[in-house]
């Protein structure tokens, strides 16, 4: 008996698709000269929680997908303090830590409705119990980042 073939990995053009045809409020996709697409989005985590801004940003190839939050800056509500789980980032926005890549808890044939966007609405959501009770019940792993002996 042999196995099954992998699916192929979606294109960005099968992935605009999948993004154009969800429900979020102020989506709007940007297609970036056939290299890249980010897809942004607002997204509240509860029906209580506050309306984030984010941006979904996807390359042609099977790198994993990169979720940002552009608003409201997160390092301004929690008043300088350290963000848990979050990727270092240069630019705007705060880059997100939505899964552990040595588990390959995320594959590029997966769909990014029950990937990236519900686990960033679970990270905001964890994000703002944070706030009140300073605990991060998130779960999951974050190693510590590394210096780099030459900066």
């Amino acid at each position: 008996m042999t196995p099954y073939p992998a699916p192929p990995v979606p294109t960005l053009a099968q992935r605009a698709m999948e993004l154009r045809a969800l429900p979020l409020d102020g989506a709007r996709l940007i297609f970036l000269s056939g290299r890249a697409l980010r897809y942004r989005f607002r997204l509240a985590p509860s029906e209580f929680g506050r309306v984030y801004e984010c941006e979904l940003r996807l390359t042609p190839d099977s790198r994993p997908p990169e979720m940002f939050v552009l608003s409201p800056d997160l390092t301004t509500l929690v008043d300088e303090a350290a963000l848990p789980h979050i990727y270092p980032n240069d630019g705007p926005g705060t880059k997100l830590c939505l899964w552990w890549p040595k588990q390959r808890e995320w594959l590029p044939q997966m769909k990014l409705l029950d990937t990236y966007i519900a686990w960033t609405a679970e990270w905001l959501w964890h994000f703002e119990d944070w706030l009140t009770t300073g605990v991060w019940a998130g779960g999951g792993e974050h190693p510590q980042q590394r210096r780099k002996r030459w900066a």
